[in-house]
């Protein structure tokens, strides 16, 4: 399955930026730069140009990367690593590349922005033997512009509290069955996965959706499958705490949501289940920008934080988001495992998200999408 993956949460950003759009970016680059990972200049003066800057969606995930990984590389090597704050890498790589003001050295480069920073060189290529000498990811994690750091999914969250008695919630088809399993219902407000699980819903196999969606049919046998849902689906959510916070209040009783998200619910002794059932596998995908100023000690970064087992262990402890290095599952107990996106029981009732079907496709049915939701 793993071998299957072809892609790398964030929308597609549009194919144009107009010069206003492209000077606010170019200032939020600069102010993030500064107050999330500290002063630029100064860093490179008390490290004497070692330093690097990552760019990243902040929160927990930040914190996360700064405790397991930065502060300890930094101790241990002398390169100072900052964080810059970002909400669409796509667009701001864009922006550097246009303007040649490149202020970032990784990037994340998720769904969309793998493929299409890949087709307009905006990234430099992974030095594999620095990164990954002892040849431990499988291809999904080794492309040529990018490492898999972690793996996510989207899968279903449910109120066992709400479930009818004596019935037991299985995934996609009973998401769709509005008379055995009644209640409100969210999913997220676009069309990537949800056409995806609506497909499985309508009784295609997940390894077989992207086969279905490329067909003269597939699209328009999604959408009627989506027809039949949504009268039931109170909330479009656009924001990854919004389903968790309505499975929590009760206002919905299944939720699509980050199995991240509804784990922490877990934790908080929530009646909540997650089903990984025909679940949306996705990467975060990391990549060295086109132009950086520090690629040797990038390169050493990516190997240090997302290739060394230990590390990566406990960024599955402290987040349940799992690595693709095997040589993790020698580290966590079964217990561990089994919470995991990519642990074997897990991934063998996934489909893998495939982002260069929603790069190529996405401006097209985005707009049927945005129809339909208004109908």
């Amino acid at each position: 399955m793993l071998s299957s993956f072809r892609i790398s949460p964030r929308p597609v950003a549009k194919e144009l930026i107009g010069s206003a759009v492209m000077k606010k970016l170019l200032w939020s680059l600069s102010v993030g730069a500064a107050i999330v990972g500290g002063a630029g200049d100064a860093a490179l003066a008390q490290s004497g140009n070692k330093s690097i800057t990552i760019a990243n969606y902040g929160g927990a995930w930040a914190e996360t990367l700064n405790r397991i990984c930065i502060e300890p590389f930094t101790k241990e090597t002398g390169i100072t690593v900052t964080q810059a704050a970002t909400e669409d890498s796509l667009a701001q790589i864009r922006v550097q590349q246009t303007t040649k003001n490149i202020l970032w050295d990784i990037a994340p480069t998720e769904r969309s922005g793998l493929p299409v920073s890949s087709k307009n060189g905006w990234l430099e290529p992974i030095d594999w033997s620095v990164v990954d000498p002892e040849n431990k990811l499988p291809p999904t994690a080794r492309k040529q512009y990018a490492i898999g750091a972690i793996a996510y999914s989207t899968t279903i969250g449910v109120r066992t509290d709400k479930l009818p008695e004596g019935k037991s919630f299985g995934g996609w088809k009973d998401f769709w069955d509005v008379k055995n399993f009644p209640g409100p219902r969210t999913l997220r407000n676009s069309p990537a996965e949800n056409l995806e699980f609506a497909l499985i819903a309508d009784g295609v196999k997940p390894s077989d959706v992207y086969t279905v969606l490329r067909s003269p049919d597939g699209v328009d046998r999604a959408f009627r499958k989506l027809d039949e849902i949504k009268p039931a689906i109170t909330v479009w959510w656009t924001s990854g705490q919004q389903p968790v916070q309505l499975l929590a209040s009760g206002e919905v009783f299944y939720a699509t949501a980050f199995n991240g998200r509804i784990q922490q619910l877990q934790k908080d002794k929530l009646p909540v289940k997650i089903i990984w059932s025909g679940g949306s596998l996705d990467v975060s995908y990391y990549s060295i920008v086109k132009g950086a100023r520090n690629v040797a000690d990038s390169q050493k970064f990516m190997k240090y934080c997302w290739n060394t087992p230990s590390r990566l262990a406990e960024i599955a402890r402290a987040m349940p988001y799992s690595s693709f290095n095997p040589e993790i599952y020698k580290i966590l107990s079964a217990d561990e495992a089994k919470e995991l996106p990519t642990s074997a029981a897990n991934l063998d009732v996934q489909f893998a998200l495939d982002s260069e079907y929603w790069a190529e496709n996405l401006p097209r049915i985005q707009k049927r999408w945005e129809a339909w939701r208004l109908q």
